[in-house]
């Protein structure tokens, strides 16, 4: 508590003054433009906790879920200029980018529940139905936000219905379902212009045409950026602007209604991401990227994501089936600093994944007061890795010293699991409790074809079973129309993984004793909270406190460049979510959010600590900031039958959080976004700023590297909608 206290006096008068602090961006829906104009605003305005939300498995109204969830319109996703998945993160109390190599190569915490980038998933997501994971590696999906329905942010962990990996959170992007009986057509085309870099220019648009009239329909969604670079070379300054990025995707979404209670979708959806450099630069200001070293670097993320959903009603309850595909690929050459004259050169790094899902579910449905979900899923991934690591020493820089390589050195995890929750509402549905429980089994396998220097390549292979019971108690009362309060008690896990033997050599040779089969690590968090609306005064407010112990913690840590792994720690996490919702007028609403939260080790591995400047008893958890919040104002008004006008404004703050590796603090993250747009019929232009102060961070800040805020960026965006 005493930590809790430095810190309101910390986070300025925002966090201090607790009344000011509410959900961002859950209720723009309110004052966004019909689905046929763009330039018009909607008649009745729809109050934030009318959106329907399937964060439990069912539709239900946000202001009926009896837990935190945050649900975030596409329409708003897309008036506020959130397109990529950190500027999501940005506007979610107590999250954070823990690590932003490339757009794909991130990994976020939410909750304090943060270890790190190696190992797999803390956060979970999904896209629409289907699971989105990639084994042994913390990876945000590579997804470009325009044409979604909505985005649901679950807080605390979720391990009964969404299962391993869900310790910290869920994210769920949930995309535009293609219409039967319309055609709609969206489009919008931006340029913009980058502080101390150069011209960006992006392009979106989606169709949805029916194909069979109230039986057949296709969507499909497209999109295309070029953002520029803003670091030079630290070798060659003229060569400008060198970490420059290039995306695009293209999406489709097959809807057949064979009957009227039952419907199949088919999907697919093709993302690929290019970072020219990367993101771990030499220097903040000015931004320069790491000398050559004989190598160009680069990141590269691509996805391609198939599934087909079936949806079925048979009356008293909804049967579901997902099944997926995805491909997924993370390849990089990269160059950092490791201090004392030496730099890390990784040469050709690939890692490929590919998963198989098959999700089913029942579903109850109807207004008895007995609701039920009951479920299983089964999972086949491998992640295969090929790599080499090389030090060089920066005043030799053609000297290059073999440190370790990989070749087709494969990871599988064949998993399954069932799940159910059950609910009884009592009292005329003023008292509802919930039970729910998930048994998890995961074979995992790994062949290690790893060698240090110049030494022969020894294959070795290893397997382990892991497994996990979960349950879920919460409590909910409801003792009127105008608020409910809850209380929630969940177990969270993640599963255990494996490493190389060479990876067990190198972490005993720094002081570390592991082994090559990691255990599970798991938490249990305890929930009070409430959501209210006061009365007719347009104020609603959302307040939850929660504390969580995580025991076993996978803790990775460098031995030299080759991260290893151990069961290394116990953590405490204490914190508070607290907000407002204002509707101060017709078309004006007022909306911040915060999170103040001590996360700190409770036990370390004496060896660990050691190792680790950041893995100390009492210290807070590496990747987590003491608090953080994000305060917005919207509006829009109509000017005449045909013009709107819209004005949307953000201010955002970040706590410094530390690096798990070098223990180096971030910058305090201050940010300010501003968007204009005048409307008229189908039509708007916006005049937008992002980061209109200029901050640069470090966002992330490692041994002789920082990952950077990306700098200001005012630029035009003109769409329209049919």
């Amino acid at each position: 508590m005493k930590t809790i206290s430095k810190r309101r006096a910390t986070l300025k008068s925002g966090i201090a003054a607790a009344a000011l602090m509410v959900w961002p961006t859950v209720s723009q829906a309110q004052t966004q433009p019909s689905d046929k104009s763009v330039g018009q605003t909607a008649a009745a305005a729809k109050d934030d906790s009318d959106i329907v939300v399937t964060a439990q498995r069912r539709e239900e109204t946000l202001r009926t879920v009896p837990a935190a969830v945050q649900a975030i319109t596409g329409e708003t996703l897309e008036r506020t200029g959130t397109n990529q998945f950190t500027k999501l993160v940005d506007s979610i109390p107590g999250a954070s980018t823990v690590v932003s190599n490339a757009p794909g190569f991130e990994t976020i915490q939410i909750r304090g529940v943060s270890s790190g980038a190696v190992g797999d998933t803390l956060v979970g997501y999904y896209v629409d139905d289907v699971v989105f994971s990639v084994p042994n590696l913390q990876l945000t999906p590579p997804a470009r936000l325009f044409d979604l329905e909505r985005a649901e942010v679950l807080r605390g962990p979720q391990g009964t219905l969404y299962g391993a990996g869900a310790a910290g959170g869920l994210v769920r992007l949930i995309t535009a379902k293609p219409n039967v009986t319309n055609t709609e057509a969206k489009a919008r085309g931006e340029v913009s212009f980058t502080e101390g870099g150069g011209t960006n220019y992006n392009f979106d648009a989606a169709l949805n045409v029916p194909l069979v009239e109230d039986r057949v329909a296709l969507r499909v969604t497209g999109g295309y950026e070029k953002l520029s670079g803003y670091a030079d070379s630290a070798s060659n300054p003229a060569d400008r602007d060198v970490n420059d990025l290039e995306s695009y995707s293209i999406r489709g979404r097959l809807l057949f209604k064979a009957a009227d209670n039952f419907d199949i979708t088919l999907s697919g959806w093709r993302i690929y991401n290019r970072l020219n450099s990367n993101n771990n630069l030499q220097s903040v200001n000015p931004p320069l990227a790491h000398l050559s070293l004989g190598t160009n670097p680069f990141v590269r993320t691509e996805a391609n994501i198939y599934s087909g959903l079936i949806d079925w009603d048979v009356g008293f309850a909804a049967v579901q089936s997902a099944t997926s595909f995805i491909d997924h690929t993370l390849a990089y050459d990269s160059i950092a600093g490791l201090g004392g004259g030496l730099s890390v050169r990784v040469d050709d790094a690939n890692f490929g994944t590919k998963s198989f899902t098959q999700e089913l579910r029942l579903v109850s449905q109807g207004s008895d007061p007995f609701q039920w979900v009951v479920g299983g899923i089964y999972n086949d991934s491998t992640i295969t890795s090929d790599f080499n690591v090389l030090v060089v020493p920066q005043a030799v820089p053609t000297f290059l010293i073999p440190f370790a390589r990989t070749v087709d050195t494969p990871l599988s995890t064949r998993s399954f699991a069932f799940y159910g929750e059950v609910s009884y509402e009592l009292f005329d549905g003023k008292l509802k409790p919930l039970f729910g429980l998930r048994y998890y089994r995961d074979d995992r396998s790994a062949t290690d074809r790893t060698a240090i220097s110049t030494l022969p390549i020894v294959t070795t292979s290893i397997a382990e079973v892991f497994d996990a019971v979960s349950p879920r108690f919460n409590l909910a009362f409801k003792p009127n129309d105008y608020g409910i309060i809850y209380a929630n008690i969940a177990r969270g896990f993640r599963s255990g993984t494996l490493q190389t033997a060479t990876q067990v050599f190198l972490a005993g040779q720094a002081g570390v004793a592991t082994t090559p089969s990691i255990s599970p690590d798991s938490l249990w968090t305890y929930e009070l909270g409430a959501k209210w609306k006061l009365g007719d005064t347009g104020v609603s407010v959302d307040v939850a406190g929660y504390y969580t112990d995580w025991s076993n913690v996978q803790v990775p840590f460098a031995t030299g460049s080759l991260p290893a792994t151990v069961n290394g720690a116990d953590a405490e996490i204490y914190g508070i979510d607290l907000g407002i919702n204002w509707r101060v007028a017709k078309g004006l609403t007022l909306q911040a959010a915060g999170n103040i939260n001590s996360s700190t080790f409770s036990r370390v591995l004496p060896s660990l600590s050691a190792r680790l400047a950041t893995a100390q008893v009492g210290t807070q958890l590496p990747g987590v900031p003491k608090g953080n919040f994000i305060v917005s104002a919207d509006y829009s008004t109509q000017l005449s039958n045909d013009v709107s006008l819209n004005l949307f404004g953000s201010y955002s703050y970040r706590d410094r959080q530390s690096d798990l590796g070098s223990g180096q603090f971030s910058a305090n993250l201050d940010q300010l976004a501003l968007r204009a747009g005048l409307g008229y019929k189908s039509w708007k232009l916006e005049v937008f700023g992002d980061n209109l102060t200029n901050e640069r961070g470090p966002a992330v800040a490692t041994v002789n590297s920082f990952q950077l805020v990306y700098p200001r960026r005012i630029g035009l965006q003109l769409s329209a909608k049919y």
